[in-house]
């Protein structure tokens, strides 16, 4: 095992911070990787090397000039698995410091062991987070026994019947970066910490989205758990959480389709944010509406609200918007909106003769929608456009 100098430097910290002396880190080869006194690191220290080379239990250095590169002090191997890893030197007068030895070589030892754990400890997940990753997001050939097999491996039986949830919380453009990555983090405990009642549930972080695969389960109990997840996480954080689910399937090797089907769910809740859980069965036009480019949303909204300014377009979204959602009632949208109903019908009638298109006809009402949903798909480059110009 190698002592890296990040390591070093945070045992020295530490150390230093509990026993006021000078302390260096060395490493096998001798060299001081870590010290208080910064002057000395990157330099070789000849006592460390020795002690090293001869397997001793301990080195006192008397004089300036007895080793080259060390001072007077005691230097005390650092043990990790029958292994000298390094050595950990104390300066000073030998009265001084030999009271420390044994304690700053224990102190040395925990804390590398601590910090070897924690490196173990995240090497290991990020291999797992690497597996569900791969098995769940990437569109796969090879889910088969020899995948089930690297995730038993791993702690993961990838052929038990699992649905797939995603989530992520809504955020504002008036929260700053660090407020919402806080928020995210939150979240992202609150929901690992439930997730995690079901062993074989697993979950994957990514930047701005928690996916989970649970272990099979109907509609209903896929519902029951989301609003758990949403009512404990806005309970703790003043945020609001969206959930994606996928449709059931009945075979495991199908897992991408259902993490594709939930991810589709999940952003028909982020576009409108009026429904906060979504299933995959309940979603229409979000089905396919990504399959289309921005370009061509552009071009549509533009066709349909032809010789109208974005200003305008944006304005006449969010009276089509309410219209639609009153189910075309004059005097509904019109209490919404706060106008009078005859000025409704009379923006209804304008728009008609600018367009061709009669927004109160079954005929082209579609026409309308598609234009809205296009809208709010893209409003953030319609959004840039209009205060570039």
């Amino acid at each position: 095992m190698q002592i890296s100098k990040r390591n070093a430097e945070q045992i020295v910290n530490e150390i230093s911070g509990v026993i006021n002396e000078s302390i260096n880190m060395m490493n096998a080869q001798g060299v001081i990787i870590a010290s208080t006194d910064n002057s000395r690191i990157g330099t070789f220290h000849e006592a460390a090397k020795k002690l090293i080379d001869e397997r001793l239990d301990e080195l006192v250095i008397q004089g300036d000039n007895d080793y080259i590169g060390s001072k007077p002090g005691i230097n005390l191997p650092v043990v990790l698995n029958n292994e000298i890893v390094g050595v950990v030197g104390v300066t000073g007068p030998y009265q001084q410091v030999v009271k420390y030895g044994q304690i700053i070589k224990k102190m040395t030892e925990i804390l590398l062991l601590e910090h070897s754990y924690r490196e173990q400890k995240a090497l290991s997940e990020n291999i797992r987070n690497r597996f569900i990753e791969e098995w769940i997001c990437v569109d796969l050939k090879n889910v088969n026994s020899a995948m089930a097999t690297r995730g038993l491996s791993l702690g993961i039986d990838i052929m038990v019947t699992r649905r797939i949830i995603i989530m992520s919380v809504y955020i504002n453009d008036e929260i700053d970066v660090t407020a919402a990555q806080k928020s995210f983090d939150s979240a992202s405990k609150i929901i690992s910490r439930i997730i995690a009642e079901d062993k074989n549930s697993v979950i994957l972080k990514s930047t701005a989205n928690i996916i989970c695969a649970v272990s099979g389960s109907n509609d209903e109990a896929m519902l029951h758990l989301a609003n758990r997840i949403k009512t404990e996480v806005e309970q703790k954080d003043s945020v609001t959480l969206a959930i994606g689910i996928d449709t059931q399937v009945n075979n495991y090797t199908l897992i991408h389709t259902a993490y594709l089907k939930a991810a589709k769910a999940l952003r028909a809740c982020l576009r409108t944010q009026e429904k906060a859980i979504r299933f995959y069965d309940n979603i229409n036009m979000e089905i396919f509406v990504n399959e289309i480019p921005e370009g061509v949303k552009e071009e549509y909204i533009r066709k349909i609200f032809k010789s109208y300014s974005l200003i305008e377009i944006a304005q006449w979204i969010e009276i089509l918007e309410v219209f639609y959602k009153e189910e075309g009632s004059i005097t509904a949208a019109a209490q919404a909106l706060f106008i009078h109903k005859n000025t409704l019908q009379y923006k209804l009638k304008k728009l008609k003769e600018q367009t061709g298109y009669d927004p109160r006809s079954i005929r082209y009402s579609s026409l309308f929608y598609n234009a809205i949903y296009f809208y709010r798909d893209i409003q953030s480059y319609f959004d840039d456009f209009s205060d570039i110009h």
